[in-house]
């Protein structure tokens, strides 16, 4: 039973590793990107690494 446990926290780990990973600066020079990303991360209610860094991104971009 643990074997499997094990085996499905690594592929789980596996597929989520596979987004491509963009920071705030990436967002800042591609605000078509940051747009599309933060729709999806609100509709699916994500709270990954690319949320964060495009509602970092937009709020410095709504400040200017």
């Amino acid at each position: 039973m643990n074997t499997k446990i094990a085996l499905v926290v690594v592929i789980v780990a596996a597929l989520s590793a596979c987004e491509q990973t963009k920071t705030q600066e990436y967002y800042m020079s591609h605000p078509d990107e940051l747009a599309v990303d933060q729709a999806e991360c609100k509709l699916l209610n994500k709270n990954t690494f690319n949320c964060n860094e495009a509602a970092k991104a937009s709020a410095i971009l709504k400040k200017k």
